[in-house]
């Protein structure tokens, strides 16, 4: 599935795969994550309404201040990079190392 919008210069399409490589890059880059990665994405028409992420913490880290991190650097960087709304990011405390 892909993601489509539209600006002044034309229609964009995005791929799910490419967006979830974004947000995956931004999750690795999060202080306090051992291991995460996106599930599954839901799409609804000219935004991203929601990003599902499973992930294993660092022994030691706050879980709510990782998350709130994660769910930030995230929510930026597939915005940034699609130039639409992330409306939702949940996320999934799998286990910690």
């Amino acid at each position: 599935m892909a993601t489509r919008t539209n600006n002044l210069y034309g229609r964009i399409t995005v791929s799910n795969r490419a967006i979830k490589s974004v947000a995956n890059l931004a999750i690795s880059e999060c202080y306090g994550v051992a291991k995460g990665r996106v599930t599954y994405i839901e799409v609804d028409e000219n935004k991203i309404e929601t990003i599902y992420i499973r992930m294993n913490l660092k022994f030691g880290v706050t879980p709510l201040t990782v998350a709130e991190s994660v769910r930030s650097t995230v929510k930026y960087h597939v915005e940034k990079f699609t130039g639409m709304t992330v409306r939702i990011i949940n996320i999934i405390l799998v286990g910690i190392e």
